[in-house]
């Protein structure tokens, strides 16, 4: 996907830290990333394992650009928190280093364009409620938010239902089960928004 602008278009990816590298949603992360970097995407993610490596090493498999937002070392949660990868660090194109968590997030929100959700735990649920929240506010100006996986439809609709969610917080929601669905999701989603996203 190209972008006629001076500023590359921004993709985060969320999810789990944990997953490890021969698991399919591993793999799904890295083939989403590797097809959004061909299309001249920068892809961004908070600079750990799991989810936000394979993000990496998908970019870097074509030659694509990667930004990461860490927190500075020595103000990292001391417990249960998945720190920094090597790995990602090393290969990555730029790292933009933050004071505290929320500081991390709030980052990572600003500079994307649109975020791509995995499954995960506490920290993705943290990051996947603020992002869901900052886009009802923006709409219908705000930046698509798409949940990767088959899951995240029957999550996202049992969340609906017991939370008794507003339309809108579920019209802003967009579902995937591919790298292939992201890309044709950016690409509608900004066709009427401008002309200048071709695949």
């Amino acid at each position: 996907m190209k972008k006629k602008s001076k500023r590359p278009f921004h993709v985060a990816f969320f999810g789990d830290a944990h997953i490890p590298q021969k698991d399919p949603v591993f793999v799904d992360a890295f083939d989403c990333s590797q097809l959004l970097a061909q299309k001249k995407c920068t892809i961004l993610n908070g600079g750990g394992p799991g989810i936000m490596l394979a993000s990496t090493l998908g970019a870097k498999s074509v030659q694509g650009r990667v930004e990461l937002v860490v927190i500075d070392p020595k103000n990292e949660p001391k417990n249960n928190y998945e720190g920094q990868s090597p790995k990602n660090i090393s290969l990555a194109n730029r790292i933009f280093t933050l004071k505290s968590y929320q500081g991390r997030i709030n980052k990572l929100i600003k500079l994307s364009d649109a975020y791509v959700i995995f499954y995960g735990g506490t920290g993705t649920l943290a990051e996947m409620a603020y992002v869901w929240s900052k886009a009802k506010f923006a709409y219908p100006h705000q930046r698509p938010l798409i949940f990767f996986g088959k899951k995240w439809r029957k999550i996202i609709s049992t969340l609906s239902r017991e939370l008794n969610l507003e339309k809108i917080e579920q019209k802003i929601c967009f579902f995937a089960n591919s790298p292939d669905d992201v890309l044709k999701i950016l690409s509608n989603f900004f066709k009427n928004k401008t002309d200048s996203y071709s695949k």
